[in-house]
């Protein structure tokens, strides 16, 4: 009954014998495991590429770290776990993301953190060792969190009571701005005030706070707004923070045993009026999002010619640069510079800022529109194209580059006194690879990682087939490749009624399975598309695979929850009469990924009973003064944390978090 009902890509990356035309290449693999030793990760962050798992929790990451490690990501950046203002329990990530970057305090949260605790993070380092995978934190210390412009939120005393009795943070001098160098680093941002960072008591929670991280297992960190924070360059508004912190946590990791600590700056768009990059290069790594930006617009706008000249901003060098295709800025604020931008675009330009030598690449894994705070989200960090990139990095991360671009094709030659390496990437769309020229690479046949076919190299030229991605990622290496199958639904959020469909993607694979349901093992290869179903009418649909290379085996297991119970009502039962006392309550009712709507109930004994438009997936519950008629979020006295609406209607009130 459960059969695979369509294979729309169908390949096997092995390559244990290839032919073309006359000539053979016999590719002797090594076996190797995951390690730094092998040569399939980097030691150093620097030299390698980064997976902002943004949103993740501690568990995820943990869990998910083989499946990293195989795609070639030697570190992976966290969000922040500083204490977090506005703790609701798990939230959607649109509604609470935010939260993590006004933080309470200085030090790593122990409970009422959506993505985690101390305890677990500690766990995730640990297991990360193993791996030889580096963790890396976001940290906030530009701010924390508001009660308004110019005045901090009041819960900010149970953490930092010196700051927030002391009022360490500036005043009367207006929001952030490019345009003024006081403003810059002195202005507030949104609702929260700017920290007095060149205090000495600021200066002192912070250093304090990466030490608790370096105690823990933290390799590295990433500065958010970095650039907000003054230099000892910047003249009448310079201080000593950075290297106070910088130099500060190096030698307390040091002193414990921990080399290479790693540091960089988020600096967007620029760095300010009369400032430079270089008041940051001489101290820490920095986001160059002039270039990442002009990368990502020359693939969206087939514009190859832009890709000619890809110099870095003026101040930063190969070797001080973390590129993107995006950002969480860009994803995720309002300005949704890249929320709408093709998944096959994205990767295009990470292609190209990870085929660049010296810099560091880092790969936003995008939620999508149901993600909750802690999980995964999308798993195109997994794809072909990214995993074969992030290990074509790691092999030349030393060597000599040379771009040109040549009939709408970007071409990065890699070389060094031994290997050669080329990374293609079609701009324009469906062209053909005949003779384009390449300078550095010496005659002979290379394999394309992506597609797996033979490009031939002749007399200074180039030629091959390019599969339908665009890309090629074209060299000849001996690693053992590890088998790869991610799903586009991982069943990790909501319920289905009947059926679903979901695109399975996998390669390197010598051979695979899938069951459903625990029954019959079905053979595939390649992409194939599945549906599922259970013939219960209230049932847990399970999916499994079993996939080798060679004796390397990875195993996946998951679950999707099929419920035929229509709800149009909930009953949230057990509130407590102190909580809700005169107040009006009111739900706020949404479907996934839509605007929500106010949903009045009767509340009658600790009970609350209220229609539900059909479709909704999730609400929760407002408090409005005594005798509210019309909801503003404006005026609420209190609310609860997201909740999705339970398979029979009926939710225990004494869970929710107020």
């Amino acid at each position: 009954m459960f059969k695979k009902i369509m294979i729309f890509i169908c390949f096997i990356i092995t390559i244990p014998l290839i032919s073309c035309g006359e000539k053979t290449t016999i590719i002797d693999y090594v076996e190797q495991d995951l390690s730094v030793e092998s040569g399939y990760l980097v030691d150093n962050i620097q030299e390698g590429t980064i997976l902002h798992a943004w949103n993740w929790s501690m568990t995820t990451i943990e869990e998910k770290l083989e499946d990293i490690a195989i795609a070639g990501f030697s570190s992976v950046q966290i969000s922040p776990m500083q204490p977090q203002k506005d703790y609701y329990g798990v939230a959607s990530w649109g509604s609470s993301w935010w939260k993590f970057y006004q933080p309470l305090g200085f030090s790593i949260a122990t409970e009422e953190h959506a993505i985690g605790t101390k305890t677990q993070l500690e766990s995730l380092c640990e297991t990360a060792d193993e791996y030889g995978i580096k963790i890396i934190v976001d940290v906030v210390v530009n701010h924390l969190a508001g009660g308004t412009s110019e005045s901090l939120n009041p819960d900010v005393i149970n953490f930092e009571p010196e700051i927030y009795n002391n009022s360490l943070f500036h005043t009367g001098i207006g929001a952030v701005s490019d345009y003024s160098q006081e403003q810059v680093i002195k202005g507030y941002m949104a609702g929260f005030p700017d920290l007095q960072t060149e205090n000495q008591t600021v200066q002192d929670a912070v250093l304090d706070l990466l030490k608790e991280y370096i105690d823990v297992g933290v390799d590295g960190f990433r500065f958010d707004a970095a650039k907000h924070v003054e230099t000892p360059s910047d003249g009448e508004y310079a201080s000593d923070f950075w290297p106070t912190i910088l130099d500060g946590a190096t030698q307390y990791a040091e002193n414990s045993g921990k080399t290479d600590l790693f540091f960089y700056g988020e600096i967007l768009n620029t760095a300010g009026e009369n400032r430079s990059y270089a008041y940051y290069t001489d101290m820490m790594l920095v986001t160059d999002n002039e270039l990442s930006k002009k990368i990502r617009n020359a693939i969206v706008y087939k514009m190859p010619e832009r890709l000619s000249d890809l110099s870095y901003s003026d101040g930063i060098l190969s070797n001080q640069a973390v590129l993107w295709a995006e950002s969480h800025d860009t994803y995720a604020n309002s300005s949704q510079e890249t929320t709408n931008i093709s998944t096959d675009n994205i990767n295009k330009a990470y292609v190209i800022a990870a085929s660049r030598r010296d810099a560091t690449a880092l790969y936003f894994a995008r939620p999508n529109e149901l993600t909750l705070i802690g999980e995964c989200g999308t798993y195109d960090w997994q794809s072909i194209e990214v995993s074969n990139i992030n290990k074509f990095h790691n092999y030349f991360y030393d060597s000599s580059e040379s771009i040109s671009v040549q009939e709408g094709f970007f071409i990065n030659e890699r070389y060094n006194s031994e290997d050669y390496g080329v990374v293609l990437v079609d701009i324009l769309g469906e062209q053909e690879v005949s003779k384009l020229p390449v300078s550095n690479i010496a005659d002979g046949d290379y394999v394309d990682q992506i597609s797996g076919n033979i490009f031939e190299v002749k007399n200074g030229k180039i030629s091959g087939e390019i599969d339908e991605s665009g890309i090629a990622i074209i060299y000849n290496n001996n690693f053992e490749p590890k088998p790869v199958v991610y799903v586009s639904n991982d069943g990790s959020h909501g319920t289905i009624t009947d059926t679903i469909t979901i695109d399975v993607f996998s390669y390197n694979a010598t051979s695979a399975n899938y069951s459903i349901n625990g029954g019959e093992k079905i053979e595939f290869i390649g992409n194939i598309e599945l549906e599922l179903s259970h013939p219960g009418l209230n049932a847990v649909i399970t999916l499994d695979f079993e996939l080798w290379f060679n004796e390397y085996k990875i195993e996946k297991h998951y679950e999707y929850i099929k419920s035929n119970i229509v709800i149009d009502e909930v009953v949230v039962n057990n509130l407590d009469p102190n909580i809700i006392g005169n107040s009006v309550l009111v739900a706020w009712v949404w479907e996934n990924g839509q605007e929500g709507a106010w949903v009045e109930g009767i509340y009658q004994d600790g009970s609350f009973t209220f229609d539900i438009p059909i479709g909704s997936d999730n609400f929760l519950l407002v408090l409005f003064p005594e005798n509210t008629t019309e909801y503003d979020w404006d005026i609420k006295q209190a609310q609860t944390n997201d909740v999705e609406i339970p398979s029979d209607g009926i939710y225990d009130g004494s869970t929710l978090i107020w």
